[in-house]
């Protein structure tokens, strides 16, 4: 009889080849059997196929096997880390009940306020975290920091991408849509925009933003078409309306339509 091909012995789970098992003496290969009701076993075989019983040791994992999610585990723990420091750094206070939705916070030259707790921090939801983010890439971007600008847009995406679908809104597709834009990323911010529109041609927000993408990919005639848009439904509803997530950007909605004059 020709010698099996080399595996695990089903007996002891030692790595062994040959008719017998080097380590235990057990039968390899087609003279196996179960050391429960007797049946034959398949080389390598953990379970009896007759009557289930486990008929060696599963082979232990070596350390190289867990390494992928030792590293995504570090990697987790390492990015709540960073968000957890980089909110305590300073943004600025929200007044009454607003959401935390972002816009360009703190007057132009401010002093960072009081930041929260890290229980308080620990007890925020994904999208209050990734609205944190937001607020500090504007906040950094207006002081003209584009290197740490850049920095909290990456940690601000990765962010919104823990964001639940249920909460997904006009507000977070106009974040993103920023974020895309400053990181130059034309095409993102436009199709943000676009989500935006669709579901309300006339939000200020998409129309917003779809006039800052066509300038800046120099396509005028789309620029003009948000723009007048914008206007005239400031115009029909007799101002901005009353909507949080026109409260919580009303520095940029007020800059657009001064813009307009």
């Amino acid at each position: 009889m020709s010698e099996a091909a080399a595996g695990v012995c089903p007996r002891c789970g030692a790595e062994a080849s040959g008719r017998f098992c080097s380590t235990c003496g057990s039968p390899l290969g087609a003279d196996a059997g179960c050391g429960s009701c007797g049946a034959r076993l398949k080389p390598g075989a953990l379970y009896c196929s007759e009557c289930g019983n486990a008929t060696a040791e599963r082979p232990r994992k070596t350390a190289g096997a867990h390494l992928p999610w030792i590293l995504s585990a570090l990697a987790l723990g390492a990015f709540s880390v960073v968000i957890a420091l980089l909110v305590q750094r300073g943004t600025v206070p929200r007044t009454g009940d607003m959401t935390m939705t972002g816009g360009l916070p703190g007057e132009p030259g401010g002093a960072p306020s009081a930041m929260p707790s890290m229980e308080e921090l620990a007890a925020m939801t994904p999208r209050q975290a990734a609205d944190r983010l937001y607020e500090r890439t504007m906040a950094e971007h207006e002081a003209g920091d584009m290197e740490r600008s850049a920095f909290f847009i990456d940690m601000g995406l990765q962010a919104y991408a823990a964001v639940p679908p249920e909460e997904v809104d006009a507000d977070l597709h106009f974040h993103i849509g920023m974020l895309r834009f400053f990181a130059g990323d034309s095409t993102a911010a436009r199709q943000r925009a676009e989500r935006i529109l669709e579901d309300d041609p006339d939000h200020l927000l998409g129309l917003l933003l779809s006039a800052r993408v066509a300038d800046f990919i120099g396509d005028a005639e789309t620029a003009a078409r948000s723009r007048a848009r914008f206007r005239d439904v400031v115009e029909r509803e007799g101002g901005v309306p009353d909507r949080p997530e026109y409260q919580a950007h009303a520095r940029l909605i007020e800059g657009a339509l001064d813009d307009e004059e």
